[in-house]
């Protein structure tokens, strides 16, 4: 920043066209053009200094990593895949003794069973089950709702 900026700060633009206006208002017999010129020494430095602004809440790049922080994630790389390869035989290792002892190593999913056929469909339950036909059982307690429905 230089000594004129620090003694006299600029203005926002949106102050200098504030200005210009004003100026134009009290001067209707100047042309644009000479309001133009006689503010644009105003204008350039109001832009200058809200461009130095932007500059200066603007992040930064990133720049690339040291050779520490390179080495930093090589090393990071090399421990995940240790630990991964550990993790493995030692759960190799754990499903080995499991087995020795007799213990089941892997929870299988119950397999679907076959529950019965209704209404001409094959149909499956998890548990065994039966399938009953709900029209006839229905057919048997309420004979005139079944007659409602096969109409």
């Amino acid at each position: 920043m230089g000594l004129i900026d620090m003694l006299f700060p600029a203005d926002t633009v949106s102050k200098v066209r504030e200005d210009m206006l004003e100026y134009g208002k009290n001067n209707p017999s100047m042309s644009e053009a000479q309001i133009i010129e006689k503010f644009s020494g105003s204008m350039s430095r109001a832009k200058k200094a809200e461009a130095k602004e932007a500059l200066k809440n603007m992040p930064l790049p990133k720049s690339k990593p040291t050779k520490k922080q390179r080495k930093k994630a090589a090393d990071d790389a090399k421990a995940k895949t240790l630990m991964d390869s550990l993790e493995k035989r030692a759960s190799d290792e754990i499903k080995a003794e499991r087995t020795k002892l007799g213990l089941q190593n892997n929870k299988k999913k119950t397999a679907m069973m076959r529950g019965g056929m209704a209404n001409g469909k094959e149909h499956m339950y998890a548990a065994g089950g039966s399938v009953n036909d709900g029209l006839k059982a229905l057919a048997k307690t309420r004979p005139d709702v079944v007659a409602k429905i096969l109409k």
